[in-house]
């Protein structure tokens, strides 16, 4: 399991919430789950709305996510 994956969980969301939070589509979602690339802007998004959710920073680094 991704760590992004384990973050989204634990913060109590489903990639459909994740998405209406973050305004990031559904397949870069699952393409940031797969480990794959992304934009750098997107992902930041989903580090946002992330760190909203859990109380604390989550980075790129942190959710192990890679950017193009």
């Amino acid at each position: 399991m991704s760590r992004l994956r384990e973050l989204r969980i634990k913060a109590a969301l489903n990639i459909s919430a994740l998405n209406r939070l973050s305004g990031v589509s559904r397949p870069t979602l699952e393409k940031m789950e797969k480990d794959e690339p992304v934009r750098a802007d997107l992902a930041s998004a989903v580090c946002r709305v992330l760190s909203e959710k859990l109380g604390y920073e989550v980075t790129l680094e942190g959710a192990e996510i890679k950017v193009l």
